[in-house]
């Protein structure tokens, strides 16, 4: 079986990968364009959040600097309680899960 490819095919596919080319440009520029509600790319707020942003989380203590936030997480993680460092609105706060929110007050106090 031969198959036979003429002068034809030649001449169109230039045509056909170009075409196929500016339709990914095409998408691209509208995936990643920054008009408003125009892009699909998940845009990241970096400026401090509200208190209550955290969903479940609880904040237990509110700091200045971020050194002082991640001191005091690594404090409770040695002591077993899960905790994270956000910043928010009045400066860098501590959270913890509900669960672990007394054990967290409590060496907080004592220290």
């Amino acid at each position: 079986m031969v198959s036979v490819v003429g002068g034809g095919e030649y001449f169109v596919f230039p045509f056909v990968a170009i075409a196929l080319a500016g339709l990914m440009v095409l998408l691209c520029r509208w995936a990643f364009s920054k008009a408003k509600g125009g892009s699909l790319v998940r845009r990241v707020d970096l400026g401090p959040a509200e208190h209550d942003a955290f969903g479940l989380l609880v904040d237990i203590h509110t700091v200045r600097s971020y050194n002082e936030a991640r001191v005091t997480v690594s404090r409770l993680k040695d002591f077993g309680i899960k905790a994270t460092a956000a910043r928010t609105k009045d400066g860098w706060s501590v959270y913890v899960w509900p669960k672990d929110e007394a054990a967290a007050r409590g060496l907080l106090d004592a220290s």
